[in-house]
């Protein structure tokens, strides 16, 4: 409601979630990861290892992976449930960036990033940016270098993420340098 996104349909465990606005996408993923840390999990979820805070900061309860990408798609009518559905390489895009990112973490596109920066939006979300190699994602053409985002507030995540990341501080330099220079 506040992100204005529309719940397209479920597949399996996973929601795609559709918004006009590429920033409100990435603000809606962004408190989502602080929701989850922040929600009163079952004290029984709580003991499982995968479920518990641990070492590496915040997490509390469930793990989720969320991907954002944007651009054009194909919008169609369920003539069945009477709600929209979208189809086409963005959607497909979308899919596969969450497949490449890291549980308790948003990935995001270059073209994410790039919209980020043009419109000056990027700042206002407090998050941090970790730049991933690039990698290539199933049923696209070239090469993809996401970028995963963390909530200013569950920063602490940082050491996971880098210790699943293996870059050498030069990678993420030039990484984060590149992202500066685009601005």
């Amino acid at each position: 409601a506040a992100w204005n996104g529309y719940e397209v349909k479920t597949i399996g465990d996973a929601f795609m979630v559709a918004f006009e606005r590429t920033c409100d996408a990435v603000s809606f993923a962004l408190s989502a990861q602080e929701s989850l840390v922040e929600a009163a999990w079952p004290a029984a979820l709580l003991q499982l290892e995968y479920c518990a805070y641990n070492d590496y900061g915040p997490w509390c309860g469930l793990k989720v992976r969320i991907g954002v990408h944007c651009g054009a798609v194909d919008v169609q009518l369920n003539n069945l449930t009477g709600r929209y559905d979208y189809f086409g390489n963005t959607i497909n895009k979308a899919a596969r960036i969450e497949g490449a990112c890291l549980e308790g973490t948003v990935a995001v596109t270059p073209e994410v990033m790039d919209e980020l920066l043009e419109r000056e939006e990027l700042e206002g979300l407090k998050a941090e940016v970790i730049p991933m190699r690039s990698k290539q994602l199933k049923g696209i053409e070239e090469p993809v270098q996401p970028f995963l985002l963390l909530p200013l507030t569950l920063v602490e995540r940082r050491t996971f993420v880098e210790s699943q990341l293996h870059l050498s501080k030069e990678e993420r330099k030039l990484a984060v340098d590149s992202i500066t220079n685009s601005a």
